[in-house]
């Protein structure tokens, strides 16, 4: 049974694994109230996303529910896809004999970086032209000869590695500049609180303004926006709801 399990796993198309059955509703809804228990019991030193948060040990789940649980990052940098044994640590692995460009002076530290990052860019469109050609080669081949197809999707399956090749070297790039986006929305997100707060510091000082050149010279009894007369106290809680309503409103934004 777990030879099959594993050559399943490993297909090129892979059955769906038995667990799915789990993935319901109904069970989300049941490990969301086990997760709001755990929490009710005592605080926990877990993180809190949802597949750690209030939940003690997985194994006090019922066994339909441990299957909703996400695993654990790894700690050694390995995982398994696909039946496949993978490795963070491992480097990208060379074409060799089927390497259709050349080399990037990556060895050289006199060589500008962006030189080679250009170069990639056209490498990257030729093979992507090449790639459409060989489509069209193909589809003529099976019009007329379908027997001789294997030679032209050989020729395919060497350009579409040499383009996931060069695409990979672009995952450094990737990151820093998704990195970078990342402390810009930061920056952004911080700037926009302070210029809040700024706002209501603005919006306060002039009501209190108001308060302090009405607050003594004020005559007992003054005229509202409707021409009714109210006593100087009930202007002054009127000004008070203005401050608090004024505050509600810069915090609800």
């Amino acid at each position: 049974m777990a030879d099959e399990q594993d050559e399943g796993i490993g297909s090129i198309f892979p059955v769906p694994p038995p667990f799915y059955r789990h993935f319901t509703t109904d069970n989300l809804a049941r490990l969301k109230e086990f997760r709001e228990n755990a929490q009710a019991d005592g605080p926990t030193t877990e993180t809190s996303e949802p597949a750690t948060s209030g939940l003690q040990r997985i194994l006090d789940l019922p066994p339909e529910l441990r299957f909703l649980v996400p695993p654990e990052p790894s700690t050694d940098g390995k995982w398994r896809n696909f039946g496949g044994q993978y490795d963070l640590s491992d480097p990208l692995p060379s074409l060799n004999d089927l390497q259709l460009y050349p080399s990037g002076p990556d060895d050289d530290p006199s060589t500008i970086p962006s030189e080679w990052t250009l170069d990639r860019a056209f490498y990257l469109k030729r093979i992507a032209k090449s790639i459409l050609l060989n489509f069209l080669e193909l589809v003529g081949t099976l019009s007329i000869n379908p027997d001789q197809f294997e030679d032209k999707t050989q020729d395919l399956r060497v350009l579409f590695i040499n383009a996931h090749h060069l695409i990979n070297q672009y995952r450094p790039h990737q990151a820093r500049e998704t990195l970078i986006l990342m402390m810009e929305e930061q920056v952004d997100r911080t700037r926009a609180q302070v210029e809040g707060v700024r706002r209501m510091k603005g919006t306060i000082d002039g009501l209190l303004k108001e308060m302090v050149n009405d607050g003594p010279n004020a005559p007992r009894d003054v005229v509202n926006g409707d021409g009714e007369a109210i006593s100087q106290e009930e202007e002054w809680k009127d000004e008070q709801r203005a401050i608090w309503q004024a505050l509600d409103e810069e915090l609800a934004v």
